[in-house]
């Protein structure tokens, strides 16, 4: 029997021009070394795209953390969560160079930044992703420790595969080593995961909202991991002044008396 030719799919078109948002967010997903290529070119205008995706998707998965605790941590959590990802973001990005350099990737560092920018919007969206799921679990709990784990393990995840879009990064563009972006990818995970003890609390709730207490990552976890959020028990004033007004007559009824 003979069975019929399988055609080779077409090739794609080339990415366009101008580089929009829904083109950028599939280009991430489904072409990542044709946007690597791209993105070498000059006037792509994707780095701040990039950054806008990644802000936005990740103040709205830090919303979904902050109605755990409710309160202050509804604007609390996000604004914490996006500084300490774009904090961590800036000072990895001048080893990011270096050691996609001795991977032997000759990319520039416009390129670079624009490829850092892009990892972590496609970071931010799967972090989006989960949101749902993470909210049913944040009304639905009061274990820290479980919403903590959730949580983490949540942004792991979305970081292999920001990192496996660097890792395309540096072989698309000449890199032969893999050592070096491992090295990086481990520091940037550590420094990342170090921001959540940082810029505590994050799920929790407390009177400061920054503690000048200095705390290994792990053994911040290692404290909280049995702890639940406190019971909020709505207490009402007693009525003092009322009390106080109240006549006292000692059991005498004032009518019989003259």
């Amino acid at each position: 029997m003979n069975t019929p030719d399988i055609q080779p799919p077409p090739p794609e078109a080339p990415l366009p021009e101008k580089l929009d948002l829904k083109t950028l967010f599939e280009a991430l997903l489904r072409r990542p070394r044709d946007l690597v290529v791209r993105l070498a070119e000059p006037n792509h205008g994707a780095t701040g795209r990039f950054a806008l995706m990644a802000v936005i998707s990740i103040l709205l998965f830090g919303f979904v953390l902050g109605c755990f605790a409710k309160h202050e941590q509804l604007w609390a959590a996000p604004v914490k969560i996006t500084a300490g990802l774009v904090f961590s973001g800036l000072i990895c990005f001048p080893s990011l160079y270096i050691f996609s350099t001795l991977a032997g990737a000759r990319v520039s560092i416009s390129q670079l930044a624009a490829c850092l920018a892009g990892a972590l919007a496609l970071a931010g969206l799967l972090l989006l992703g989960f949101a749902p799921a993470m909210w049913i679990f944040a009304e639905s709990t009061d274990s820290l420790g479980f919403m903590g784990s959730l949580s983490i393990g949540a942004w792991i995840i979305a970081v292999v595969f920001a990192l496996r879009f660097l890792k395309s990064v540096i072989f698309t563009t000449g890199g032969t080593q893999k050592g070096p972006l491992a090295i990086w990818s481990a520091v940037f995970l550590l420094v990342t995961l170090q921001m959540t003890t940082s810029l505590r609390p994050i799920l929790g709730r407390s009177t400061l909202r920054l503690t000048q207490e200095k705390k290994f990552f792990l053994e911040h976890w290692g404290d909280t991991f049995g702890t639940s959020l406190p019971k909020e028990v709505a207490q009402s004033p007693e009525p003092e002044k009322s009390r106080e007004a109240a006549p006292t007559n000692n059991g005498r009824n004032p009518f019989l008396e003259k």
